[in-house]
């Protein structure tokens, strides 16, 4: 934590992340310099914070709060509303424990589920993982779930974002995007890569779909079921992965896994903002 920290903290004056946003943003009295993290110190409380665009949507804008130390949520919102005034933020976002009630208003974005490799359910000798033969058909794969999902259910299809081709590539060729295979047939993908979900590290589920057909016979916590039986030799490793508040079949899957929910990322509405936006 004290590593991630140090960075967030480095985001106060570091010119080429500011950068990163005002390179591909022009928004009218905005500068270079709105798009640092801030350190505010006040009466109140103190804050670290940035602002964020939800999916890089320049019209979904909100304020990263990283670390705080106010006792009253209104008066961290007001003081977020005053200092990132340009931006217009509807929400600010934190970090906090499952079900913890931090506003009245709060609305959940997504949460951390977390387990170690030895803590999650044995292989069903049913399911397996193989290597993909053509990276091909993983981004067909892909490519159709996605589609399927953005007529199903559009308003988590605009919250998720699917793998591209170029990542599906690198993953194959590194030997961590798996086929999830039952009775001979694929029937979805995992793809899992050494990652980080804020001062978390581990094996993060970068992509994981299921494909049309085979939804609603627990595939995917199967698949990371098997995927688990390949690292027992390291058994302390955590498994990690983020879930949007409507992925419903996701989070039972993590569940199903034995996986935990160990961190929320929760929006708080602020002036103009609505929970149920």
């Amino acid at each position: 934590m004290d590593t991630w920290l140090e960075l967030q903290l480095s985001r106060v004056d570091d010119a080429t992340f500011a950068r990163s946003f005002s390179d591909h943003i022009d928004l009218p009295g905005v500068g270079i310099d709105d798009y640092l993290h801030r350190r505010i110190d006040t009466s109140s409380g103190s804050l670290l914070g940035g602002i964020r665009f939800y999916g890089r949507d320049i019209s979904r804008p909100f304020i990263e709060v990283v670390t705080h130390s106010f006792d009253d949520i209104d008066r961290l919102c007001d003081c977020v509303t005053h200092e990132w005034s340009m931006f217009a933020p509807p929400y600010l976002r934190l970090q906090t424990r499952p079900g913890r009630n931090v506003h009245a208003d709060v609305l959940l974005d997504k949460s951390v589920y977390v387990a170690r490799y030895r803590d999650i359910h044995s292989p069903d000798p049913g399911v397996w993982l193989e290597p993909f033969d053509n990276v091909d058909g993983a981004e067909a794969l892909v490519s159709t779930r996605y589609r399927d999902l953005a007529a199903d259910n559009p308003a988590l299809a605009r919250n998720v974002f699917r793998a591209n081709a170029e990542d599906l590539r690198e993953w194959h060729e590194s030997g961590q995007l798996h086929a999830i295979r039952a009775h001979e047939a694929v029937v979805g993908l995992i793809a899992v890569a050494p990652g980080r979900i804020g001062w978390i590290e581990g094996d993060e589920i970068n992509e994981e779909v299921i494909a049309v057909g085979h939804q609603g016979h627990g595939y995917a916590a199967l698949g990371q079921r098997a995927l688990a039986e390949h690292h027992s030799s390291d058994s302390g490793e955590l498994l990690i992965g983020t879930i949007d508040r409507l992925n419903v079949a996701s989070r039972k899957a993590a569940e199903a896994a034995r996986r935990l929910r160990v961190l929320d990322a929760v929006f708080v509405p602020l002036d103009g903002g609505s929970a149920t936006s």
